[in-house]
């Protein structure tokens, strides 16, 4: 477990957690010294006990005959090797050192069990981030931690842990899926095995879990292990294959550490991405005097992060030990949670973020493309009607009832704006955003015909308005621009043969975006949020395209146009800077740590721009409208004031 930013509880791994498995490390020097010269003279084959050989051989699916000849000595390992089959003999040559190479399948279990990883955000009852941890779903409702991170309930109850915060391949954060812990409904702890059990509310099935499996043949003295990690509370991370079993003590195993170690609550896998350990700690070198040394020599300091500190192995508990304690527990038996975590179960495997929806599965259903007949000519031309509809990313709520039915600004609306911010004790950045992300309860598909231009953007007088040049048009105007653009787009990927969503950026119809979709992969819910969707003309649109806003000092004629002033990377809008002010602060507390193109000086453009355009009936009537579909209010626009008393930088992407 690291500090979080205010420092005020030791978030660093205990002192005594660290020098309990230093002094275990310690009283092993000699037994180990002769069981890393055997396994350096003959490999795991002579590290180990027979019977703990030929388990595990038969775990890796060596049949039990060749695997007594392996360990009696009586035929040569080769041989037996070369009657296995592909799969089972490099798994096998793995765990012998004989061969690195693994088969991508390999690739494909390890990104299925970092699903089931999360970083566990460890809050004080106020909501001030005191440091994180790492923890990892062993059920299908549960979560398995350290107890140097979560150490009692009532910590539990303020904690949340955070599933997909982690880089994607070009090197932007995803958004995390958050899930409140539950410790109402479990929660069990051991000082003396450092782990802690505990309940998690919400839907995480589209993580898995990583089952437990008490049985002691998972691992030889000499096998390569991995963690999968989120060290200092960083978005997660995996050391492959870098932590090589030193030892196996009742508890406890150690291994070897790369420069980094583990965060607290790892799971540590072997080859077959088994959890064989919950990582918990560190062993630090240490000078004559006992005390933990630094990388750079000098004696560790309190406050220092555990990156700094010079270990040298690592110990996690043993996952096998763990069971028997849950299987002895009186105040485990007959819980039903507890129950699935001792079955041992096998999640189906599940993919990479990228085939979600905000860490729920698509409907297979719901990612097909219903086009109705589409005709070929001779010339092979496609002919489809132009009142297709695209619906990709899973069912929706219904559309928006007729505007007709309803007043223009709704009578209530301060009322339920009252009612919405009522248990918030300050404004500050952490809450706000917990507020907005937690009510944001429909993720509504990116569909501007349907869910923007005919209710949720219009103006008082019934139109609507262009964002930047401020141009007027008719809802049916734009919805039949769109429609006519996604009718156009889907006769070209038919012609072409390539996807609807790859021709995108040749039609450059579409609504504006005030955090151009290119800036989050045009991740959902992102990229429906209808919060920071505004009418656009396409000259506008392609004009900003995915450039930053700025303020120009001398707003004059470079590049100017209808549409505002472009320079490179610098974009200045003739109008609605206050609404993309407004709507980009909206979109940095809800999606903290997506948008890495701004800084403080982006900042405090947008906060100018804020106090000098304040919301209007425009405004608080989109405001309340998507409040409606949503779920979730901008604050900006309720609570305009609360601007000067939040740190924006907080969701910044680093």
């Amino acid at each position: 477990m690291t500090n979080g930013p205010e420092g005020t509880q030791s978030g660093e791994v205990p002192r005594d957690v660290m020098e309990a498995a230093q002094a275990r490390f310690i009283r092993r020097d000699a037994a180990r010294a002769g069981q890393l010269e055997r396994l350096n003279v003959g490999g795991p084959l002579a590290a180990e006990t027979p019977e703990r050989i030929e388990g595990r051989l038969t775990r890796l699916g060596v049949p039990l005959a060749d695997a007594r000849a392996m360990v009696e000595g009586r035929e040569d390992p080769g041989g037996v090797m070369a009657r296995l089959p592909d799969s089972v003999r490099l798994g096998l040559e793995r765990v012998l050192g004989a061969n690195d190479l693994v088969n991508v399948a390999y690739l494909d279990l390890a990104r299925a069990a970092s699903r089931a990883v999360g970083r566990v955000v460890v809050r004080a009852a106020g909501g001030r981030v005191l440091g994180y941890g790492t923890g990892w779903l062993c059920g299908p409702t549960t979560i398995l931690t350290n107890n140097h991170v979560l150490e009692d309930a009532a910590t539990a109850r303020n904690s949340v842990v955070e599933f997909d915060y982690e880089r994607r391949p070009d090197q932007t954060i995803r958004t995390p899926i958050t899930l409140k812990l539950d410790p109402a409904t479990l929660f069990l702890t051991s000082g003396a095995l450092d782990y802690s059990l505990v309940a998690v509310q919400g839907d995480t099935a589209a993580f898995g879990w990583l089952p437990l499996f008490g049985s002691g043949d998972k691992n030889l003295i000499g096998e390569a292990l991995s963690i999968i990690q989120h060290p200092s509370g960083e978005p997660k991370q995996v050391a492959l294959r870098e932590n090589r079993l030193l030892d196996r003590l009742p508890d406890f195993l150690h291994y070897e550490t790369d420069t980094a170690p583990g965060s607290s609550g790892s799971p540590v896998f072997n080859d077959a991405w088994e959890v064989v350990a919950l990582h918990h700690s560190g062993v630090p070198r240490t000078d004559d005097q006992g005390r933990p040394l630094r990388r750079d020599g000098q004696p560790a300091q309190p406050g220092d992060p555990d990156t700094v500190i010079d270990w040298i192995a690592n110990e996690g508990v043993r996952v096998s030990r763990i069971m028997d304690d849950l299987r002895s527990r009186p105040d485990a038996a007959g819980n039903l949670l507890v129950q699935a975590v001792l079955a041992g179960n096998r999640p189906a495997l599940v993919g990479p973020p990228e085939t979600l929806l905000d860490g729920r599965a698509a409907p297979e259903a719901a990612r097909v493309l219903d086009l109705g007949p589409i005709t070929l000519d001779a010339d092979g031309n496609a002919t489809l009607p132009v009142s297709v509809r695209l619906r990709v990313g899973g069912s929706a709520p219904a559309p928006t009832p007729p505007t007709e039915a309803r007043p223009y600004l709704y009578p209530d609306d301060e009322a339920e704006a009252a009612a919405y911010y009522a248990a918030l004790a300050t404004p500050s950045f952490l809450a706000l955003s917990e507020l907005v992300t937690r009510t944001h309860e429909k993720l509504l598909p990116y569909d501007p015909a349907d869910e923007l231009y005919p209710w949720v953007d219009l103006w008082p007088d019934g139109k609507l308005r262009s964002l930047y040049s401020g141009r007027e048009h008719t809802a049916d105007e734009l919805i039949a621009a769109d429609r006519a653009a996604q009718a156009r787009r889907l006769e070209l990927a038919a012609r072409e043969g390539l996807s609807a969503d790859s021709l995108e950026a040749a039609l450059p119809y579409n609504c504006e975006h005030v955090v151009p979709q290119s800036w989050f992969a045009k991740r959902q819910p992102m990229r429906g949020d209808l919060h920071h969707l505004f009418a656009c003309e396409p000259d506008c649109n392609s004009f900003r395209g995915n450039t930053p806003y700025f303020d120009f000092p001398d707003y004059g004629e470079a590049l100017r146009t209808d549409c505002g002033r472009r320079d490179p990377g610098e974009f200045e809008p003739a109008q609605g800077k206050g609404a993309s002010a407004r709507a980009t602060l909206y979109f940095l507390l809800r999606y903290p740590g997506v948008v890495r193109q701004y800084s403080a000086r982006h900042l405090q453009t947008l906060l100018a721009w804020h106090m000098a355009q304040p919301p209007g009936d425009w405004e608080r009537h989109r405001n309340a409208a998507i409040a409606e579909r949503q779920g979730n209010r901008n604050p900006l626009i309720d609570r305009p004031e609360w601007a000067a008393e939040v740190d924006f930088g907080e969701g910044l992407g680093r």
